[in-house]
């Protein structure tokens, strides 16, 4: 039984189509109108003939991507509802498409490829891109924007500056979805390779070829005390012990560093309350009291800045969500990190 059979070919030159088909195939060969170099073949082809173009399976990128992101390929199958065999399957169907391994292996578990983070890179943006074409293609407001941003954060931003500096943006464009990923500054770069955040934003540069960076404003840090009840001079309260913040603070100060112990209190929040009540003092940024009458800076102490840095992957095209985020928080964060003691 006869059939049609279209094939987009990879760039061969009518030449070189001429010098591997004979005159009966050629015969069934026609050009695209006004492009030379990539001729629709109809008709029946043996594989030897032509070129075919890679096709790259939606079932296969999810399974892929939902692996990238857990680095399990149990918990990646429990996600999609199929067996773990059906998404092995999948992952190795599209690595001999691709003709590279996806991951790595090993007994602890798996680890994505260089050239799995470059597949994962891709699958985010088309990933954006179709989530904005589709919205553009529905919506009837002129200009409004659509789409899901993930922002991992750590604590002493989140609440204080971060979300009232995006909060004009959501509130003008209500069919963006913003989720907030709250971790430690240490702990958020893997959210980021993995895929799983789009954006995360620390107290320094990272400084990595694949990754840009936006300083989007500076974090004064100084010494607060409590202004009701007295305060141990030789006291520190701090997040957890792996919290560097104080002994940054004392580092930059000058001199000899001071002998003091550490309490600590296991969130930013926690801290300040601490402090109010006297449990000892603290190395805070500024922004954070604000509103707080139980506290107050103490004297004595130079201040000290950190930069705030978003960071986020290089890539050929952003969607125009991208672009109104980052300028929303590049415009407003400074605001929110200069708020200090009224």
């Amino acid at each position: 039984m006869a059939f049609l059979k279209i094939s987009v070919v990879l760039p061969l030159s009518v030449r070189q189509l001429r010098d591997t088909t004979t005159k009966s195939q050629m015969s069934r060969l026609s050009l695209v109108p006004g492009r030379k170099k990539f001729p629709i073949l109809v008709g029946f082809f043996a594989p030897s003939f032509y070129y075919s173009a890679m096709s790259l399976s939606s079932l296969q990128l999810d399974a892929f991507v939902a692996a990238a992101r857990t680095l399990s390929f149990s918990r990646a199958a429990e996600l999609l509802f199929i067996t773990q065999s059906a998404l092995s399957q999948r992952i190795k169907n599209l690595e001999q498409i691709i003709g590279a391994a996806l991951f790595l292996r090993e007994p602890s578990g798996i680890r994505i490829t260089e050239i799995g983070e470059r597949l994962l890179r891709y699958c985010q943006i088309k990933n954006a891109l179709e989530d904005e074409l589709l919205f553009n293609l529905t919506s009837t407001e002129e200009g409004e924007l659509a789409g899901i941003i993930r922002i991992g954060v750590f604590s002493s931003i989140l609440r204080s500056v971060v979300i009232p500096a995006v909060s004009p943006l959501l509130r003008k464009n209500r069919k963006i979805q913003c989720d907030f990923l709250h971790q430690e500054t240490h702990a958020l770069l893997p959210f980021l390779e993995r895929g799983e955040v789009d954006y995360i934003i620390l107290d320094y540069l990272l400084n990595l070829p694949s990754i840009e960076q936006v300083i989007l404003g500076y974090e004064e840090y100084v010494v607060i005390e409590s202004s009701e009840y007295p305060s141990p001079p030789d006291v520190y309260l701090d997040n957890a012990p792996e919290d560097s913040a104080t002994e940054n603070f004392f580092s930059f100060q000058g001199g000899e560093v001071p002998k003091y112990r550490r309490l600590f209190m296991g969130e930013t929040y926690g801290i300040l309350s601490g402090v109010e009540q006297g449990l000892g003092r603290a190395v805070m940024p500024v922004h954070l009291v604000k509103g707080w009458k139980g506290l107050k800076i103490a004297g004595g102490f130079k201040k000290y800045n950190r930069a705030i840095v978003l960071h986020y992957h290089k890539q050929s095209h952003y969607p125009q969500i991208h672009h109104a985020m980052v300028n929303q928080l590049a415009a407003d964060c400074q605001k929110y990190l200069s708020f200090g003691i009224e």
